[in-house]
């Protein structure tokens, strides 16, 4: 239930309290083209909601054993982020005696070593975007300016407590979860340290 409440205040967030009008000044230049008028820091959370995904993808199908299939929901999180892997959690992720729904050869991918060191250097490739330097006030600004960074934040949140919480249910006998706080690319590293220990 909590997590169908979550949905709702973001859906209620999205649609009723994000600020913004008519020309987002983000959107706008993301759509022209125009990166370099962009806060990297923006840019860079703006990315991270292509990589959550992949990092979601990857929790997900790992575990497909659930009441829903869990694929669906985390394809279309590529789309709208974490306002689909809510209603996952909320009336998918139900225990059912069943086989793992992915496929081996996928399973074998997605728990490889090549993969899971893919997550982590797309992250790290995204984190150098900060070393352009980055402004705080400028990203607040344009979380009151802009409704896509305003939602885009909220969405982030959201995801990072949403895979720290994956982490804790798939894998609850995982060593050093710990790292899985770390945004984006702990649960890789929970994932990468217990590959030979975690039945995938």
């Amino acid at each position: 239930m909590i997590f169908f409440i979550i949905w709702l205040l973001l859906v209620g967030y999205a649609v009723f309290l994000a600020p913004g009008g008519e020309a987002d000044p983000v959107l706008s230049n993301i759509f022209s083209g125009n990166f370099g008028e962009i806060d990297p820091l923006v840019f860079a959370v703006f990315n991270s909601l292509g990589l959550f995904p992949m990092v979601f993808l990857t929790l997900l199908l790992l575990n497909d054993r659930q009441k829903w299939p869990a694929w669906p929901f985390a394809l279309l999180s590529f789309v709208v982020g974490a306002f689909s892997l809510l209603l996952y959690f909320a009336f998918g992720d139900r225990k059912a005696e069943r086989r793992l729904r992915t496929p081996g050869w996928l399973v074998r991918f997605l728990s490889s070593r090549f993969w899971l060191i893919l997550l982590m250097v797309s992250w790290a490739a995204n984190s150098l975007t900060l070393l352009q330097g980055f402004s705080l006030t400028a990203y607040r600004e344009a979380f009151f300016e802009s409704g896509l960074v305003s939602v885009m934040t909220v969405d982030w949140f959201v995801l990072w407590g949403l895979s720290v919480y994956a982490v804790h249910r798939f894998y609850p006998e995982a060593r050093l979860k710990i790292f899985a706080w770390i945004p984006i690319i702990g649960p890789v590293i929970v994932l990468f340290i217990n590959k030979k220990r975690l039945t995938l």
